[in-house]
């Protein structure tokens, strides 16, 4: 049987969120399609999307009743400060918000930490793990710049599908392929090591592509597409 993941796009409705240069519910409802896209074509997983804006005590019932393994809240931040938020209900929770945390911070964006929040319903009262996401800050021009348009909340999405396809060790369809790196390697712009390095990969970055002829993979990172190296003299990622 397939994991399941309940995403919650915060606010909507009649309830717009935060606003100042976006408007709050509008984001989030993007990251979490796209996360869904993501997981749904990479990875055997069965998705709850729920985009109403009803109450937190009805949405964690609901989450209830579904049964999910992974409950991940999608929200944008407000109060002036800059960066990422992984919000988790205690500290046997830590695991699972820097898993998040990973994942985001390979996009680019800081993050400001794991935060322990016990009174925050949906955190409180969903009997599966729960995460809730703060991407970026809506009333902080510099931060919310870089995630304002679709290309860039896409790439955020992806990071949470990422996240949630570590967490539960969800099972790779076969028309991806997953790969996680063994040590730090350089990420070049064309599958030759004479390549401009585009970036270096942390030891234990996922990474889903295209497995390219002479030993190398296709992927993205950072919103940059590239290729990073998986066999030569010896072996640099491993297939998940």
């Amino acid at each position: 049987m397939n994991k399941r993941v309940f995403f919650d796009a915060g606010h909507g409705g009649r309830d717009p969120g935060a606003v100042k240069y976006v408007r709050e519910a509008d984001v989030n409802i993007k990251v979490v399609n796209f996360a869904v896209d993501y997981l749904t074509k990479h990875f055997e997983v069965e998705i709850y999307k729920d985009v109403t804006g009803d109450s937190t005590n009805v949405i964690s019932n609901r989450a209830n009743q579904w049964r999910a393994d992974l409950f991940v809240s999608v929200h944008f931040n407000a109060g002036g400060g800059d960066g990422f938020e992984a919000l988790v209900y205690s500290s046997k929770n830590k695991a699972l918000g820097v898993c998040f945390e990973k994942y985001v911070k390979q996009t680019g964006q800081n993050s400001r930490g794991v935060k322990i929040r016990p009174e925050l319903n949906v955190l409180r009262l969903t009997n599966m793990e729960a995460v809730l996401c703060e991407i970026a800050f809506v009333d902080n021009k510099k931060d919310i710049s870089d995630w304002d348009e679709d290309a860039e909340l896409k790439q955020m999405g992806r990071a949470l599908a990422l996240a949630c396809a570590d967490w539960l060790d969800l099972e790779v369809k076969t028309e991806g392929v997953t790969y996680k790196t063994l040590e730090a390697l350089n990420f070049r712009k064309a599958p030759d090591l004479k390549s401009q390095i585009l970036e270096v990969l942390p030891k234990g970055a996922v990474l889903v592509g295209t497995e390219v002829s002479g030993g190398w993979l296709k992927t993205t990172y950072k919103k940059k597409s590239g290729y990073a190296r998986i066999e030569g003299r010896k072996s640099y990622m491993k297939r998940m």
